[in-house]
């Protein structure tokens, strides 16, 4: 499989190899298999961070408190925690859910046609993936009904309240503004305490002291990746998973929570190796990516910001796609797109 070797600007750092499934998908190199390859940053995902960037910052006062997102019903009357107007809702989850509401009719015509190769090329990887399959199956047209409910679920009850409504709780988003100074806090006040630092992750048998030392990098910029947050539990992926080579300069998210998660270079995006995040595979957002979005769109830019620590390169910190990004526009059911 083909990789790309990228060099940070500082020759004592080490080069950022990826496999081709870490690419832009615009890249002649790029190439993805969803039997191989870790699941891919998915359409949707891209969007949805693009909605939070363009929904601005995220007050304490506008998250949940004791909400139970497991028992969501997005056909009961009381669906929408923030509908009795007690709590203003973040504009960014207005436009998330509305995205969500969109992408079921944008995909209608993949289960119209999902039986041409020429239109599932086109479709979401995940998704294309599932259709073919309905085409092996012994009855294909109950499969397809019922992969379509399937996916619909993800869009009207999974992604928005048992994912994004769970994020957004004071236990979750909230644990890492808890002592944010200011009620809407911008970049500046989020990265007080909570850090996107630049580090080299090496593996479990590099000394990082004299790694540091021979590399002329500050060695609390050096760290092994047993000794990470997402090293130490079943769920998080590693490195290798992802098919990155140590040792890599990546960006380490450190939060006030106290965890340390790499945010790992996939789908023409980043990825948080927190284990909530990996969990289930209709979670699109994690409380650190949200964070990220927020940072991002603080800074008009689909870049995070090295806010101490190495400069690690661009695509080490590329948190949407570029060409999603062009194409993608935050609104409401009640807003037209301009013509």
């Amino acid at each position: 499989m083909p990789r790309r070797h990228i060099h940070p600007a500082a020759d004592s750092l080490p080069v950022l190899s990826l496999p081709s499934g870490a690419l832009a998908h615009t890249d002649r190199t790029y190439d993805y298999d969803v039997d191989r390859d870790p699941p891919n940053v998915e359409p949707i995902e891209h969007k949805i961070r693009l909605d939070f960037m363009a929904g601005g910052p995220i007050r304490r006062d506008d998250l949940l408190g004791e909400y139970n997102p497991w028992k969501f019903d997005p056909e009961a009357p009381d669906a929408d925690p923030w509908a009795a107007g007690i709590k203003p809702k973040p504009r960014g989850l207005e436009y998330a859910e509305a995205t969500c509401r969109r992408t079921i009719d944008e995909e209608v015509q993949y289960f119209e046609h999902y039986e041409d190769d020429a239109v599932l090329a086109t479709a979401p990887a995940f998704l294309a993936n599932r259709l073919r399959l309905v085409r092996e199956q012994p009855n294909p047209e109950q499969a397809l009904e019922e992969e379509r409910e399937r996916r619909e679920s993800w869009y009207r009850k999974l992604i928005p309240g048992m994912n994004l409504y769970q994020i957004l709780k004071s236990s979750s988003y909230g644990s890492l503004i808890e002592t944010t100074i200011g009620t809407s806090p911008d970049e500046s006040a989020l990265t007080q305490q909570d850090a996107f630092v630049g580090m080299v992750i090496v593996d479990e048998e590099t000394d990082t002291d004299a790694y540091a030392t021979a590399q002329r990098i500050a060695p609390e910029y050096v760290i092994r990746e047993d000794r990470l947050s997402s090293g130490r539990d079943d769920v998080s992926p590693t490195l290798s998973d992802f098919g990155i080579t140590r040792p890599a300069p990546l960006l380490v998210g450190e939060y006030a929570t106290g965890g340390q998660y790499p945010f790992l270079p996939w789908g023409d995006a980043l990825v948080c190796s927190c284990p909530y995040k990996h969990d289930k595979p209709w979670r699109v957002m994690c409380k650190h990516e949200l964070l990220a979005a927020v940072v991002a769109g603080s800074t008009d830019s689909i870049f995070l910001p090295v806010t101490r620590g190495i400069e690690v390169p661009h695509r080490a910190r590329r948190f949407v796609s570029p060409d999603i990004a062009a194409t993608h526009t935050p609104r409401t059911d009640s807003h037209r797109r301009r013509s």
